[in-house]
């Protein structure tokens, strides 16, 4: 059918500038209310936050050496142990390889060339008369004996030339080198030496000690430089050697403050020795006499933990995790789609409740480890059903609010557990691939079916995430058995909450709803014994909306039951509605119009209460609220109208003839409205052929479009088309035509038909609803 909006170019009518006003929780959640489920909610991420920095590592005993252990003692997490003697080893290695610290100082060669000057110049003043006594100052400042020939020699100018000129200038050079005291005391010196010249401040590194003379092989070269070099006789070369002896010192001295100050900062620099302990590995058998190593091992893993409160993990999670309550709250976004309170407070009691179970078994789990006896106690923690927990959610919220909520609660339990990557992967994986599974099913048999593709979905994550990590095909085996545990426990988990949280929190899943299309239920057993018309009526409209909703790809279950109680109200007062009457007295005859109208608007408020009074959830009961918009009852109006100018009275206000509303806030609201609207106007037609029928109903989807009443509806003018298509085939199959079978008897004469058999179905006042 094709549509043009009409409405834009219709002027704005004082009827669509003043309604009643909607409530919030009918159309959604005022700015207010959205932001207290935001804190509702964030105020839970605090709770869950605080539980993340409590210390989750079981207490152990430290059993000492020789003494038999009287269980398994595994440690409760990867740690890195010292190796003490293997670091002490390295140490006193490095100790061992370290250079020792030479000084080199030229200061005693300048010391013993002034001393050798003044000697020669003291030897040079002495007369014969003062020679004996400068013998005697010269013997007692160098401490020897001096034989007479040896007196004579130095008292000679060639022997101070030759000493000044040409020993001086040999003895400056050998010690700018250095000169040892005694090379042996550096003979196990075997890392070289580090010499240090004190007047330049210059450091070098000789790898032998050989390369440095000691007194005594100083004095050796002297004689060899003396005999080879300058050629001199034997008692010259005894005289130099009686004079330079004595005043030879070494300026090669070892440093021992800095050797050690150096010593200290190599070993300092050595890195400890680490064995690795990981998580889950038997310290100590039961049974079995502890070793000094194994004692080692409990004290580095027990009694190094000091059980304080971890600040910094509490800090991540919270900052985190308000990051993803953000973003879960902006899914959806939409003002009448966004979340309540209420569904901040199940969303917020979920994630605390999973969180609150990781961390139980975070706690439990090293000694159900050992009572499983599994190889690691981080095995079991697969078979926690957090994919259940995204079910739960998956049954009342949509689905991307259902992902974000999935990996919140992955990220919240691996940091209970203090897990890695891939246990968060098969928990996010698990909990998406639920919500997913979970969209198309309809009844609880179907969660049953969804439990082998779910079944499937965990093994074959857990397949992948171990192939990465291979440790063996009994791991492999006994991580199958826990994640198929875990799939299980999920649909149980779904099966056993989704009626809980439903009566809990009031609201309605589509297994609800099945429940409540059942022709059995109270509600719609009184509407058909007191409203037998109004309940035929309620079941064609229902066939409508369904069949509409399934053609635009609504909500096809809600539309068809929500249609099915969408009139319940005229229970109160049935006989003022033309589909009950069967023929009788029409009672507006002697009401006035504005009363008529006030009984007709007043069954959608005693529908909603009665919706209310039966826990009907809060979808049924808006669409009931809202599947008249806020259309005006045209008949009685225009009777109202039509008495004010008889009488000449003031003219009526449009608005007490508009049911109060509000508009239609989705297509299912929208598609009951307007199949509600064409069902009963359609009994008015005369002669309901195909062509009229489809005349009739786009004629009034026209009118309700251009009025405005299915601005907020979401529906699109293709929706439209389709729907008028999808209404006309049906109440063309339920105005069918049937052949006048004859009457009993060949003779009998042929009865005129009746006017009503001819037009079809009696004609009804469809004002009066």
């Amino acid at each position: 059918m094709p549509m043009t909006d009409t409405h834009a170019k219709t002027p704005t009518r004082k009827a669509n500038t003043k309604t009643s006003p909607p409530l919030y929780s009918k159309v959604g959640p005022p700015p207010e209310s959205r932001f207290g489920s935001l804190l509702v909610f964030m105020g839970c991420m605090l709770l869950v936050a605080a539980l993340s920095g409590l210390s989750i590592e079981p207490g152990g005993r430290i059993y000492v050496e020789g003494e038999i252990a009287a269980q398994d003692v595994t440690a409760p997490r990867d740690m890195l142990i010292e190796d003490q003697e293997s670091t002490m080893a390295r140490r006193e290695m490095v100790a061992q390889s370290q250079p020792p610290v030479f000084d080199l100082a030229q200061m005693p060669f300048a010391q013993m060339a002034r001393r050798i000057v003044n000697l020669l110049d003291v030897i040079a003043s002495a007369t014969p008369e003062t020679t004996p006594q400068v013998q005697n100052l010269v013997a007692e400042d160098l401490n020897i004996r001096i034989p007479a020939g040896i007196w004579s020699e130095w008292s000679r100018q060639p022997f101070h030339n030759l000493l000044v000129l040409q020993i001086l200038p040999w003895l400056e050079e050998t010690y700018q080198r250095g000169v040892l005291a005694d090379r042996r005391f550096a003979s196990d010196i075997t890392s070289g030496m580090i010499v240090r010249d004190l007047t330049t401040e210059n450091e070098q590194l000789h790898l032998s000690p050989a390369d440095f003379p000691d007194l005594d092989g100083l004095m050796r070269t002297l004689d060899l430089h003396l005999r080879t070099s300058l050629n001199l006789p034997v008692n010259v070369r005894r005289a130099v050697e009686e004079l330079v002896t004595p005043l030879l010192r070494p300026n090669l001295t070892p440093n021992q403050e800095a050797t050690q100050a150096r010593m200290a900062s190599a070993v300092q620099s050595v890195e400890p020795v680490f064995y690795q302990i990981k998580k889950g590995e038997i310290i100590v058998r039961k049974g079995e006499r502890v070793t000094p190593e194994q004692q080692q091992k409990m004290q580095a893993v027990f009694a190094g933990r000091d059980g304080g409160y971890d600040w910094d993990r509490f800090s991540g999670v919270l900052l985190l995790s308000l990051i993803f309550s953000l973003a879960i709250f902006q899914t959806t976004g939409k003002a009448r789609h966004r979340l309540t309170t209420k569904d901040a407070l199940l969303l917020a009691s979920v994630m605390f409740t999973v969180a609150a179970m990781a961390k139980l078994v975070a706690m439990y789990r090293f000694p159900l480890s050992r009572e499983l006896l599994t190889m690691t106690p981080d095995i079991f923690v697969y078979s926690l059903p957090v994919a259940g927990a995204t079910g739960v959610l998956a049954l009342f919220f949509p689905l991307l609010v259902c992902i974000f909520s999935g990996a919140l609660m992955a990220f919240l339990c691996i940091q209970m557990l203090q897990a890695g990557f891939d246990l968060f992967l098969f928990y996010l994986i698990g909990a998406v691939g639920c919500a997913l599974l979970l969209r198309g099913a309809q009844t609880r048999t179907d969660i049953l079916r969804c439990s082998f593709p779910l079944l499937g979905l965990f093994l074959g994550t857990w397949a992948a995430l171990n192939l990465l990590d291979f440790q063996g095909f009994s791991l492999f085996v006994a991580g199958s058995l826990f994640s198929v545990t875990g799939a299980i426990l999920s649909i149980l988990l779904l099966l056993a909450f989704s009626p809980v949280v439903e009566y809990l929190f009031g609201y309605t899943s589509r297994f609800k709803l099945l429940e409540m299309m059942s022709l059995d239920q109270p509600l719609l057993q009184s509407l058909m014994v007191n409203a037998p018309g109004t309940y035929h009526h309620c079941l064609i409209v229902a066939n409508m909306a369904e069949a509409g909703a399934k053609a635009i790809g609504a909500n096809p279950l809600l539309a068809k039951v929500a249609a099915l109680y969408h009139d319940i109200g005229k229970i109160k007062n049935p006989h003022y509605f033309i589909e009950n009457q069967f023929g009788c007295e029409n009672r507006h005859d002697k009401l006035a119009p504005s009363m008529s109208a006030l009984i007709l608007i007043s069954h959608v408020k005693k529908g909603v209460e009665l919706a209310t009074e039966h826990k009907l959830g809060a979808e049924i009961t808006d669409l009931i609220q809202q599947h008249h918009g806020s259309r005006l009852i045209v008949y009685f109006y225009q009777k109202a109208l039509k008495i004010c100018e008889e009488k000449g009275m003031e003219c009526v206000r449009e608005d007490d003839f508009r049911y109060p509303g509000p508009k239609p806030q989705s297509k299912e609201a929208g598609i009951i409205l307007l199949a509600d609207a064409i069902e009963a106007s359609s009994r008015t037609l005369v002669d309901p052929t195909p062509s009229r029928v489809r005349n009739h109903i786009q004629n009034l989807v026209r009118a309700v479009f251009n009025e405005g009443q299915l601005d907020d509806s979401d529906l699109s003018l293709k929706d439209l088309s389709i729907l008028s298509e999808t209404f006309q085939r049906i109440l063309t199959g339920i105005f069918h035509q049937r052949i006048d079978y004859p009457k009993v008897g060949a003779h009998a004469a042929p009865s005129p038909p009746r006017p009503e058999a001819a037009k079809g179905i009696a004609p009804r006042l469809a004002p009066a609803r």
